[in-house]
């Protein structure tokens, strides 16, 4: 059996409009775009994981819930073509989770509304009975865990804290962040990936400090505190900053210019599913960062989340 990366998230329909700009209170704009794509913080990670992996050396595995609308089946035929293994993700009644996007056609900057949908019912006693009952193999050959949270905290927390008594690493992305519910399970994260919104949240230091090198040093720092393996705050455009147990830590520049991005839409998902390949392939702290923040680089130099995370050759013909 392969090593396999277990992803345990959302699957979402994004629902996406592009303007000249981002709307302000209370203002209407017309959209110069629309279109509908698959998504999802779990599935956008599980495809990244997928794309930049080995087919011959690793798997992929997803576990999520969709709807029972028509936007089930292309979210779960988006992920068996990326070479995704769908068979622990159910459906269930209800719809299936959205995420309503607009798109900055300026900047590429974006803003996002989800609803959770199905993703809602990933609970962890659900995920519990079934794999006590239906999926006993569930853990078979991983390798590494991957989280967010978008589907409920105590999921997270159970998923995170099941790996570790297995010896699975684990690489966990508390976005969209919660001010509480996580404060017993930083022991069990061998990763952890926080952009500076997710930061400022859980840290207390104002985002604004993460503006200087400082604030973002010691925001992670707080968080390796925690009792986390290793900590990686992601910047936007200004690269990211990573520190690990063993006291290693650096800094990470971006992998594009400025005017090579058209959707940042998805590149922290890209980061994190790139990050879990290079950590079960072996890679150093520092060379996981760096090949996580090159898949980065390339998914904002196309358009759509799932649809711009880049493929294995991509990121490899990128190296210097």
């Amino acid at each position: 059996m392969l090593p396999t990366i277990l992803i345990i998230g959302s699957l979402n329909t994004d629902l996406v409009s592009t303007a000249p700009r981002l709307p302000a209170a209370g203002e209407t704009l017309l959209s110069s775009g629309f279109h509908i794509a698959p998504g999802g913080k779990g599935a956008n990670q599980a495809v990244a994981c997928a794309r930049l992996s080995s087919r011959a050396s690793l798997s992929v595995r997803m576990c999520g819930a969709v709807g029972n609308d028509s936007f089930a089946a292309p979210l779960t035929a988006a992920l068996s073509a990326s070479g995704v293994d769908t068979t622990l993700v159910r459906a269930v009644d209800g719809p299936t989770g959205t995420a309503v996007i607009i798109v900055d056609e300026a900047s590429g900057e974006n803003r996002i509304l989800v609803h959770p949908g199905a993703n809602a019912a990933v609970r962890a006693a659900e995920l519990q009975r079934e794999e006590e009952e239906q999926h006993a193999h569930m853990w078979d050959g991983v390798k590494a865990l991957v989280l967010q949270l978008e589907v409920p905290a105590d999921t997270a927390v159970w998923a995170l804290r099941r790996a570790r008594s297995k010896g699975i690493t684990t690489v966990f992305n508390p976005a969209p962040a919660l001010e509480s519910g996580l404060d017993t399970c930083w022991k069990d994260v061998d990763w952890l990936v926080v952009n500076e919104t997710e930061a400022a949240m859980l840290t207390g230091v104002h985002v604004r400090e993460l503006d200087a090198a400082d604030g973002a040093v010691a925001a992670a720092e707080e968080l390796r505190g925690r009792g986390c393996g290793a900590v990686v705050v992601t910047l936007g455009g200004r690269g990211c900053y990573w520190c690990d147990k063993a006291g290693n830590s650096g800094w990470q520049g971006v992998t594009v210019g400025k005017e090579e991005v058209v959707d940042t839409t998805g590149a922290g998902d890209t980061f994190v599913g790139a990050l879990a390949v290079a950590v079960v392939e072996g890679k150093s702290a520092g060379e996981a960062v760096e090949w996580a923040s090159r898949a980065a680089g390339a998914a904002v130099t196309k358009r759509g989340a799932m649809d711009g995370v880049p493929w294995r050759h991509e990121i490899e013909a990128t190296a210097v």
